[in-house]
């Protein structure tokens, strides 16, 4: 299942107790997720139509008057479309409405660049009181709804296409360890610590034993430095650009410990194919990610 879809799911439920909830959708419920809510409340549901920018305006107004708005699209088309309705009428205003970006990050499939968002963090976590989360399972999901349900607030929740039917090892948490702290570690935030956990898996069969540190809410910043602060090297592995996401946030921490970023390359604009054919071609395969790691740390293991 498509984490957008267990979101729209949790806020059907949540709607039957909550007559305060309302969805609204930029023309893509059948698969951005938001269906679930619209057919089991549909008086609560608005089709807003291909107007992104409209929408977020009605959302704020709604939330202005007491209700609680949650707004459903593809990153692509929410963060960028709306960002100038982002900024001033959630960011500036705080108006407690939650977005949920689907297909964000670089794996578009067939749709290409024109759907692919590979720097949406980038925007989104530079916006003053903005949230921001990026699940990597069903489990993370379901504790950002839960706990925007109970403190709402402006908030991004940040979606892949990508169906995903693992969980992550561990109980959800802002931040949660996948694999034990270790000098070297990799950070990673939604489905990239899949790609994460995978790689650090094949290091240890080559005798290479990481820690795999999963970053679920990256806005407020969880304590990431207290988590970070034994580390001496740091790989960031994710699905964004190098510059701006998680990375860029672990680099400002000024740790003493080298951070080096493991994401679409900052040329990146999105392209057609299917997930393993992306994946690999820009060296962010379970494969390409070990080789890498395990190249960067040659010399230091020749120490």
């Amino acid at each position: 299942m498509k984490l957008a879809e267990h979101c729209g799911r949790m806020l059907a439920e949540h709607g039957d107790a909550e007559p305060r909830l309302h969805v609204l959708d930029g023309d893509l419920a059948d698969s951005d997720g938001a269906f679930p809510f619209a057919n089991r409340h549909p008086e609560r549901f608005l089709m807003a139509g291909i107007a992104e920018q409209n929408m977020v305006s009605v959302a704020a107004g709604m939330a202005e008057a007491g209700r609680l708005p949650w707004v459903f699209s593809f990153a692509a088309f929410l963060c960028y479309r709306a960002y100038d309705q982002i900024r001033i009428c959630l960011s500036q205003a705080r108006q407690p409405v939650a977005l949920v970006g689907s297909h964000a990050g670089g794996l578009s499939g067939r749709n290409g660049k024109s759907h692919a968002a590979p720097n949406d963090l980038a925007l989104m976590m530079s916006l003053p009181g903005l949230h921001v989360w990026a699940p990597g399972d069903r489990a993370d999901v379901e504790l950002a709804v839960r706990t925007l349900l109970a403190a709402p607030a402006p908030a991004y929740v940040r979606c892949p296409r990508t169906p995903i039917d693992t969980g992550l090892p561990g109980h959800a948490a802002a931040t949660r360890w996948l694999l034990p702290r270790r000098p070297v570690v990799i950070a990673s935030a939604g489905m990239a610590s899949h790609w994460a956990l995978a790689a650090a898996r094949q290091l240890a069969a080559g005798g290479l034993d990481v820690g795999v540190l999963h970053c679920l809410r990256l806005r407020p910043a969880p304590a990431l430095a207290d988590e970070l602060s034994a580390a001496e090297r740091i790989f960031v592995v994710e699905d964004h650009a190098t510059f701006g996401g998680l990375a860029s946030l672990i680099h400002g921490l000024g740790l003493g410990a080298p951070v080096t970023a493991l994401g679409w390359p900052d040329d990146f604009s999105g392209k057609s194919g299917s997930d393993e054919q992306l994946l690999a071609a820009h060296g962010l395969s379970a494969e390409h990610l070990a080789h890498r790691i395990a190249g960067a740390l040659a010399p230091r293991a020749r120490r």
